[in-house]
């Protein structure tokens, strides 16, 4: 999967549309957030100097919550860190319907904490899903240390944009150049900071979809 990023526990789903629709129509009850696993006891999975070892312990997380005979496809697409804290977006299959996620871990001693898995169903009718999280403190270790921070994330339904464009109330602007096969994005910024405007475009420039 390609991607390429350029400066470039609440959460918020904005949904695109195409050029056929009203451009900045809000998107009416469109929320993917109808799933949250609690931290209550969280497992202490993988290696927190190895990204790729907490892919199992969350499929596994999956499976039991669903069933195993119905959770297949699964896939860690992004990763991104905020200090010591590690997002990632998912995606698996759940009697062969496909959902998208957003994962998020922390580490204590020598492995990572799941402490919320994010997701739901696919939109296909939109063209571009955008999912922010943000948050003024992260559990790293043992304690908690103040640290802000805002994830943009989401998945791309139409395969015609290429770029994407996130301005910050504080006009600071993060471009997400999306390729040919990417499906995902993610960025983790440390900051705390407000979108203002959300731009979707194709490989011409022209806008697909804006909020």
């Amino acid at each position: 999967m390609i991607k390429k990023l350029i400066l470039v526990t609440t959460l918020i789903f904005i949904s695109g549309c195409s050029n056929n629709d009203v451009i900045n129509k809000e998107p009416t009850g469109q929320s993917i957030n109808n799933t949250t696993y609690p931290v209550d006891n969280p497992p202490i999975v993988g290696e927190t100097g190895n990204e790729k070892s907490i892919e199992e312990p969350i499929n596994q997380k999956l499976i039991k919550y669903y069933n195993a005979n119905t959770v297949s496809d699964f896939e860690v697409t992004n990763y991104s860190k905020v200090s010591k804290t590690i997002f990632c977006t998912i995606n698996f299959k759940v009697d062969g319907k496909l959902h998208y996620g957003l994962v998020q871990a922390y580490p204590r001693d020598t492995g990572w904490i799941i402490l919320t898995i994010n997701e739901a169903p696919e939109s296909p009718d939109l063209a571009v899903v955008l999912q922010m999280s943000s948050g003024k403190e992260l559990i790293e270790e043992n304690e908690t240390i103040k640290q802000p921070f805002r994830i943009y994330s989401g998945y791309i339904n139409d395969k015609r944009v290429k770029e994407i464009q996130i301005t910050t109330t504080d006009d600071r602007m993060y471009v997400i150049k999306v390729g040919d096969d990417q499906e995902q994005f993610i960025y983790a910024s440390p900051r705390d900071e407000v979108k203002s405007k959300f731009v979707a475009l194709d490989k011409n420039g022209e806008v697909i979809y804006q909020q």
